[in-house]
């Protein structure tokens, strides 16, 4: 068979093995772009109706329907739109890191997880194409996951600058809230500044989320969504991680987002997939191969370095710990890696005899090439015969290296989804 996980054959050395990486898999196949598309959205053509969200829409009603994305998520998800909707669609943008083709949609490939010139440019050219929307027309807009970067309008400042800003609160440890707090006060797209661009048109967003708790004003820095922060959250932000100081920067001029209502009056956002959805299927998956299951966490945070031994001490004999949500790292070091991969290293020296763990990024890239990791004591082991310390390869946030060593990287390429991370740890 297919396997989602390229390199399952080489990782599946031993049955616990092989029954953590079923488990993934079925998280995998839970959150694919494409039929998340097709739940979310029906059409009638015969009577040309679009459903979706609980709401009916009369394409005869509209002049022009339009299709936007942007996210990893993007181009899966427009090309399905395509599918359904078919030449009623009559034109659209995508910005994505896959590359390809739409017809009439025009596609650009962006850079993540920073942006560069080429995401700025790309902006404005979508910018420009949804600036003249009218009240007869209708938007189809997904927003997944790694459209914070991609979609980059940076304001009063270069790109360079937000750059900067973005890094530094990285690398000192900043959770996903407190970053697109900023880069919605940074930036003349996010915070539902895209919706305000699109007014008067009626916009259906569908929403890819990738964020803890699914908070649909987080989700690319909610680009559609009505924002509930203000410039003084996001000043707090900068000032709690002295980012100024950092990027040495003498000020930052914050933007307030729109907060008229007049500009969401005709959007609806809609939650297309998030997280739960592969934790359900793992669940069941975990239930069918005899193992008792217990969700850890649906929207865990903190540094990898200390999940990583609580996932390994929470989970009992007999039982698939399962969880989802988006660990930090806090950048000490000049390796490579990424907070999945440093997540199972720092379990790695904790870890039992009979159990393995499992960490993975749903979009395959794990600020990497690889997804995630695969961590147990056969791992262990072989670490200690090549000489390779687990402590010294975290302490200079090194994971990458030490788990290619090992072969014990997950590679899936680029998925097409982005749901945030997940975790599978078993325990016989």
């Amino acid at each position: 068979m297919d396997h989602i996980i390229k390199n399952f054959n080489t990782l599946a050395t031993s049955a616990l093995r092989r029954q953590a990486l079923e488990i993934a898999e079925e998280g995998f196949l839970a959150i694919d772009t494409a039929q998340a598309v097709k739940r979310t959205v029906i059409y009638n053509k015969k009577k040309q109706i679009l459903e979706t969200g609980g709401k009916r829409y009369l394409l005869a009603d509209f002049d022009r329907v339009m299709c936007v994305g942007f996210g990893k998520a993007a181009f899966t998800a427009v090309s399905e739109l395509q599918n359904i909707l078919g030449d009623k669609i009559k034109c659209g943008f995508v910005i994505d890191l896959k590359e390809g083709s739409l017809g009439n949609i025009t596609c650009r490939v962006g850079t993540h997880p920073y942006p560069t010139k080429i995401n700025v440019d790309a902006t404005k050219e979508l910018v420009a194409m949804f600036s003249d929307c009218t009240p007869k027309d209708l938007v189809l807009c997904v927003v997944s996951g790694g459209g914070s970067a991609l979609l980059c309008s940076p304001h009063n400042m270069s790109c360079e600058q937000e750059v900067s800003i973005i890094a530094a609160l990285t690398v000192k440890g900043a959770d996903i809230g407190e970053l697109n707090t900023v880069r919605k006060h940074i930036s003349t797209v996010k915070g539902g500044n895209l919706a305000k661009i699109m007014y008067p048109a009626t916009v259906i967003g569908l929403i890819f989320s990738d964020v803890p708790g699914d908070d649909l004003s987080m989700v690319a820095s909610g680009p559609t969504v009505l924002d509930n922060t203000f410039m003084k959250d996001a000043a707090l932000v900068l000032k709690k991680y002295n980012v100024l100081e950092a990027c040495q920067m003498p000020s930052c001029q914050l933007v307030e987002t729109p907060k008229e209502p007049k500009y969401f009056a005709k959007v609806q956002n809609i939650l297309a997939v998030s997280p739960k959805a592969a934790l359900a299927a793992m669940k069941d998956k975990a239930e069918d191969l005899g193992f008792g299951v217990k969700i850890f966490s649906a929207q865990f945070q903190g540094e990898a370095r200390v999940l990583g031994p609580e996932i390994i001490a929470a989970n009992q004999k007999h039982q698939a710990l399962i969880g989802a949500g988006e660990s930090t790292v806090k950048i000490v070091g000049k390796g490579k890696g990424g907070r999945n991969q440093e997540m199972a290293l720092a379990a790695l020296p904790e870890i039992g005899e009979d159990q393995v763990l499992l960490c993975l990024a749903s979009d395959g890239h794990d600020n990497t090439d690889a997804a995630g990791a695969i961590a147990d004591r056969q791992a262990f082991f072989k670490a200690k015969t090549l000489g390779l310390d687990p402590k010294t390869y975290l302490e200079n946030n090194d994971s990458f290296h030490f788990f290619e060593s090992l072969d014990d990287l997950v590679l899936t390429g680029l998925t097409g989804s982005n749901v945030s991370d997940f975790f599978v740890c078993l325990r016989q």
